[in-house]
């Protein structure tokens, strides 16, 4: 008698575990509108599996390699997983960052208006994530989102931004993209001797890059200067792609060259 109320109790609980976890897991499986997936009862388990591997340490060795594989295992059935991983802060933030480009290589160009609204997530990861997928997905359409990164409170998500501009050769942004040379955020040090950071490389560079024509003759008097000669390549580099001309080799010859292309463009008005 004892055995089979002990029976009984065991089974009783066996069976409120599983309906709890089916209840669970198909709480997470819905898309972006609310709508509920169906969901066989054998992909429960491994997909509650997969929720809890996002919440690993994102340090853990091999945890990418063991995401993106069972991802794809489930593809479209892991994507309202990746979704709820996306908007909890509960998970890691590096792992909140596969999350998203996990959700890209998944849904392909479906994810970028999703994607795109975590380019104003209050965390800079998340942001950069945001952009970094949109490149992947090779969308240029959200010139208004890349815009506003280029202003970013994060160096490196305003990087990001001018990577997606010069990449997708959004001519359209170019003069944001020269307005970043007189951004104070771009500089450091005290108002009156500041110092060029790291991005103002890849600001010329992507001046070039979208062929920005009116940056032509400020960009040849700075290579003139001697305080700009670290950017010498970089300025080089950009004059060449907007104007279309080849410079010397030597840097002598680089600055006597980009004058008289400056003189002549002032003349022509180009």
């Amino acid at each position: 008698m004892k055995f089979l109320l002990s029976l009984s109790v065991v089974l009783i609980s066996v069976q409120a575990f599983s309906a709890t976890s089916q209840n669970k897991s198909i709480e997470l499986l819905k898309d972006p509108s609310g709508k509920q997936m169906a969901v066989a009862e054998k992909d429960i388990v491994p997909l509650e599996r997969l929720e809890n591997m996002f919440t690993m340490d994102a340090h853990y060795p091999g945890l990418m390699a063991m995401l993106k594989r069972n991802v794809f295992k489930h593809r479209q059935k892991a994507v309202p997983i990746l979704i709820k991983v996306m908007k909890e802060g509960k998970y890691p933030e590096q792992n909140r960052w596969h999350a998203t480009m996990l959700l890209a290589q998944v849904m392909g160009v479906k994810s970028a208006p999703f994607i795109a609204k975590f380019a104003e997530h209050p965390h800079w990861m998340m942001r950069l994530a945001s952009l970094k997928a949109l490149l992947g997905l090779r969308q240029n359409e959200y010139q208004a989102v890349y815009s506003r990164a280029l202003k970013d409170s994060s160096l490196i998500v305003r990087l990001q931004a001018l990577d997606n501009i010069s990449q997708m050769k959004i001519e359209s942004l170019a003069p944001n993209v020269w307005q970043m040379m007189y951004d104070q955020s771009n500089y450091s040090g005290a108002l009156g001797k500041r110092k060029r950071t790291s991005i103002v490389r890849s600001i010329i560079r992507t001046v070039g890059d979208v062929k920005f024509k009116k940056a032509s003759r400020p960009l040849a008097k700075l290579i003139q200067k001697q305080k700009y000669q670290d950017l010498i390549d970089d300025l080089d580099y950009s004059l060449e792609k907007i104007t279309g001309k080849v410079s010397p080799n030597t840097v002598d010859a680089r600055r006597k060259f980009w004058s008289e292309v400056a003189m002549d463009s002032g003349k022509k008005k180009i």
